[in-house]
């Protein structure tokens, strides 16, 4: 891929590549009875999944950018076991192009999954979620299982074909609530030590799996139950505003764990936390294809100013991401003193 489709594929991502479609209420396991650390150098906003391509030269060196435009099948799906497939499928557009979500979103894709046994399931296209979902019930996402996705789109009067594949993780992952230090705690609580504790979460790993990414989210974020009284920034209720859902949404992952099964567990920093009040927070445990996609999509650039593309997965025409995760969620709560 160019850097050119790099670029198209960053603007796309910003508005509409969001991690939002992760939390859909399709994949909260417990939602009802279970519900970055925030920085600048990682996620802008936890939820969106920005492909993020910085053109700008790193002190030095320039980047010349071929402007030769190729279309391209933007995918944005996530399999989550016993949960009814959806794909959203967009296009590219070129640099300088002035963007419509509306017109991004492509609905008249031939859109399908195939799974072990071969069989071809289709899905059509749903205007309330702009989405491709599956119609029937002979398709269920099932653990441990290989799920191939398939897309024929015609844009700008070519006829475009994309294809990835993504193994869903095996059963086995679980928060471990008795286990993890959740509830309730005084913003940066301190014990007998006057050491400042953290909310932590202990889960059983999927075999055969090794990156689980969590996302937080505030429930009761407000300007009135900001955390102005903080040791990482002096900010006023309007830099609350300006940068609202940066400061809601967190973001972060753990890699390289023990592919056999057993548990482990996630630390929430107290730089996630940047209101009182009840947090909901979602742990996934990621395929290859989710793991390669969110560790990639921001690193685009490199130190000496060279330029390479995200991991994407997909043979084609075909850029975005499809993968696999199992999620699980609970909730916790910051307090005032």
């Amino acid at each position: 891929m160019s850097i050119q489709e790099s670029v198209q594929v960053s603007r796309i991502s910003k508005f509409s590549i969001r991690l939002h479609f992760f939390l859909n209420t399709r994949t909260r396991k417990h939602l009802n009875t279970k519900t970055k650390e925030r920085t600048k150098m990682s996620y802008k906003s936890v939820f969106i999944l920005l492909i993020t391509l910085l053109v700008f030269s790193c002190g030095g060196g320039t980047v010349e950018i071929d402007q030769t435009f190729e279309p391209k099948i933007v995918i944005q799906g996530i399999l989550f076991p016993q949960q009814r497939a959806q794909v959203k499928i967009m296009r590219n557009f070129p640099l300088g192009t002035v963007v419509d979500e509306k017109k991004i979103i492509v609905r008249d894709a031939r859109v399908s999954i195939v799974d072990e046994s071969g069989t071809i399931h289709e899905l059509t296209f749903s205007v309330q979620r702009q989405s491709y979902e599956q119609v029937g019930p002979n398709l269920v996402i099932d653990y441990g299982k290989t799920y191939t996705l398939e897309v024929d789109a015609t844009i700008d009067g070519q006829e475009l074909s994309a294809k990835s594949t993504t193994g869903v993780p095996q059963a086995g992952f679980e928060i471990l609530e008795s286990k993890s230090v959740l509830d309730s705690m005084v913003y940066r609580e301190k014990d007998e030590n006057d050491e400042v504790k953290l909310f932590d979460v202990r889960f059983n790993r999927s075999p055969g799996i090794d990156f689980y990414a969590i996302s937080i989210l505030a429930v009761d974020a407000d300007t009135s139950t900001f955390v102005y009284d903080n040791p990482y920034g002096d900010l006023d209720a309007g830099d609350v505003i300006d940068d609202f859902d940066d400061f809601r949404y967190a973001f972060n992952w753990i890699q390289d764990t023990p592919l056999e099964a057993g548990e482990s567990h996630m630390e929430i920093f107290w730089f996630f936390t940047w209101f009182y009040g009840k947090y909901q927070a979602i742990i996934y445990a990621g395929d290859k294809n989710f793991k390669d996609f969110l560790v990639t999509h921001d690193q685009v650039k490199e130190i000496d100013g060279n330029y390479h593309e995200p991991a994407f997965h997909f043979e084609g025409d075909g850029i975005g991401v499809f993968g696999s995760a199992i999620a699980d969620t609970v909730n916790f709560w910051v307090l005032r003193e």
